[in-house]
């Protein structure tokens, strides 16, 4: 039964996951209202730059962390060793890279942007480097109150950061009007801010001490969720690099600011992963094999609920919300393609049951390779037929591909890993129909986008009440039970 401490977790770890995101959504008309369209996109430019940078100064070291953390949780002191272990070896290498790229980071940048974009390696493309070096320990941090199961830690370390971006950027824009030294150090400085916090509050549970058994694991294990987390940032960002040379500025800023508005569904999906990732790797743990049985599935079930309706509602108040807080009108030029940007983050909510497979039973290669395919037959396609048909050719693409995923995916779980024992109408049927209609409305009803929105979240809703029923009635019952229980 999945208890009302679970859901407060949740909560904790999925907004607090989703605040620096909000903090960039937040700042958005800002952007927009202070900064040339050029700016605005190599803002967007130098936010992608940062990200790369966080991935692999990370390693992916957060996401493999759980698995090394399950195997030694009882006992503290080899914990402390573990997390000293992480940051010293994080530390000199992330130290390694820096120096990496101030030998080669203005010739690079020089080659592939042009005098229209306004991209350049000193100071601010160095400045997003070292953010990404700063937000990558964070991450880390991060990992370690997910699985000691320290939700308010975590929640509450988001929000000073929230805080910290916010003010900094802000005071920027205003003192500094169309320059990005407002955007660019409010995102430095605050890493440089809650990297020490935390730091200081895992003290107590840090030995700075190297133990390289450790690292090597990591090494072994996190070199191919590295690599899928690099194929991850290719997959958003890689479509702007083909845009910029077949569009103008203005409507790549246009296209740009939805996307933006969509990186923070996914940082709340991630967040809803991270709340069931350590419940899901006990009960495997517990069989002592991985299988996706009612116990687990329960999980999935309302992980992939909660992604659709958060999504569908989402496609509907999101052109109402960028009308109000942007009044520039070229900005509105990719409202009709909201529900096709959509139908990726949909099909991506399926993907998550079969990482965490991968994730638990160290098949991290195969998981690799058929991603790697993926972003490879993705990249060739852009190729092809972005100069033919631009931002839609992007957006069917980048649908075929999550598709193709899928379905890659689940015949290699079911016929090598793990026994899928699945709710298919629960797991496919809402996400996949939604995506069906988004299509549909696009192609017949493109200029009618508000009410066809408004359609499905009502067809949701009215579909959802009667297949997640047996969820829905025990999360009421969890509810009643709680109140009745306190009075």
């Amino acid at each position: 039964m999945i208890k009302l401490s679970f859901i407060k977790d949740s909560l904790l770890y999925t907004i607090g996951n989703a605040l620096p995101m909000m903090a960039s959504i937040i700042l958005l008309p800002f952007y927009v209202h202070f900064l040339k369209p050029e700016y605005y996109v190599a803002l967007s430019f130098y936010i992608g730059i940062s990200l790369l940078f966080q991935t692999i100064f990370s390693f992916s070291f957060e996401q493999y962390y759980g698995v090394v953390y399950t195997e030694i949780k009882h006992s503290n002191e080899k914990i402390k060793i573990l997390n000293g272990s992480i940051f010293i070896y994080l530390i000199v290498y992330g130290s390694a890279i820096i120096l990496l790229t101030l030998l080669f980071g203005d010739f690079i940048l020089n080659t592939i942007f042009d005098k229209d974009i306004p991209v350049t390696f000193y100071p601010y493309g160095l400045l997003s480097v070292i953010t990404g070096f700063l937000n990558a320990l964070f991450k880390v941090s991060m990992a370690t109150y997910i699985y000691t199961q320290k939700s308010k830690v975590f929640f509450y370390s988001n929000l000073i950061n929230f805080f910290a971006t916010l003010t900094i950027s802000l005071l920027g824009l205003f003192l500094y009007p169309d320059t990005l030294a407002g955007p660019v150090y409010g995102r430095f400085l605050s890493g440089i801010i809650i990297l020490f916090f935390n730091l200081w509050i895992l003290k107590d549970n840090i030995h700075w001490q190297y133990e390289h058994r450790y690292i090597k694991e990591f090494l072994q294990k996190s070199w191919t969720l590295f690599a899928y987390s690099i194929v991850i940032w290719i997959t958003g960002n890689v479509d702007r690099y083909f845009l910029k040379n077949y569009i103008d500025v203005k409507t790549l800023a246009s296209y740009d600011l939805i996307m933006k508005c969509f990186i923070g569904i996914e940082f709340i999906q991630n967040g809803l992963s991270m709340a069931i990732i350590s419940k899901v790797f006990d009960i495997w743990k517990k069989n002592e094999k991985v299988e996706l049985t009612m116990e687990s599935n329960r999980y999935f079930n309302v992980f992939i609920f909660l992604n659709t309706m958060m999504i569908v509602i989402f496609v509907f108040i999101l052109p109402f919300f960028i009308r109000l807080v942007v009044k520039e009108e070229h900005y509105y030029a990719a409202f009709e393609l909201i529900g096709l940007i959509a139908s990726t983050y949909l099909l991506r909510s399926i993907l998550y049951p079969y990482n965490f497979i991968y994730l638990y039973s160290k098949k991290t290669l195969h998981f690799f390779l058929i991603n790697a395919l993926g972003i490879g037959l993705q990249t060739l396609l852009y190729f092809f037929f972005t100069p033919l048909y631009g931002i839609l050719a992007v957006l069917f693409i980048n649908v075929l591909i999550r598709i193709l995923s899928v379905i890659s995916f689940h015949l290699h779980v079911s016929y090598r890993i793990a026994s899928l024992k699945v709710n298919y109408l629960k797991w496919y049927f809402i996400p996949v129909s939604a995506v069906v209609f988004y299509f549909v409305s696009f192609y017949f009803f493109s200029h009618q986008y508000i009410k066809l929105n408004a359609v499905i979240l009502m067809m949701f809703l009215i579909f959802s009440m009667g297949i997640y029923f047996s969820e829905l009635r025990q999360f009421w019952n969890d509810i009643r039970n709680k109140i009745f229980a306190q009075s």
